[in-house]
């Protein structure tokens, strides 16, 4: 697993990926799998349903949900019998997930973009021209590139 940038850059560049369009899952998907030679074009696919908190439906932030597929593509088990990579994966999603609660007060799209309505192109428009997704995506960036930098770090040690 090779990092090719620092914090600064992994969190620069999910930001310009939402600015560019990209949703909030995306952008943290698609940045994370470039810095972290994993395949960005599946990443920026799997993570698009997850826009909106999940499909649009204002529950979990798409930031969470896309940094807890990037924690399960780097640690997760690469076999079905592999408890121990599972249990380590869940425990390290578990962390950002509280991470990112403490940073930002919530994981709820609904609360964290103040109501807004993400099923009409206005909401989405008007949320976006807030900054808040921006907000979010950075500070998600931010944790998500803190834990995975301990951990590679802890695991070639």
């Amino acid at each position: 697993m090779s990092i090719t940038s620092g914090m600064k850059g992994v969190v620069e560049d999910a930001a310009a990926h939402a600015v560019n369009g990209c949703s909030c899952s995306q952008a943290i998907a698609y940045a994370f799998s470039q810095h972290y030679d994993l395949d960005n074009k599946l990443f920026l696919q799997i993570s698009t349903g997850l826009s909106g908190g999940m499909g649009g439906a204002g529950e979990t932030c798409g930031v969470v949900s896309a940094g807890v597929i990037v924690l399960g593509a780097i640690f997760g088990p690469r076999a079905i019998d592999d408890g121990r990579s599972r249990q380590r994966t869940v425990t390290l999603s578990s962390e950002f997930v509280g991470s990112f609660i403490q940073a930002n007060g919530s994981t709820l799209c609904s609360k964290l973009s103040y109501g807004a309505d993400l099923h009409t192109l206005e909401g989405a428009i008007a949320l976006r021209e807030s900054g808040r997704p921006e907000q979010l995506i950075r500070s998600g960036a931010q944790l998500l590139y803190l834990l995975l930098s301990r951990e590679i770090s802890n695991a070639q040690a």
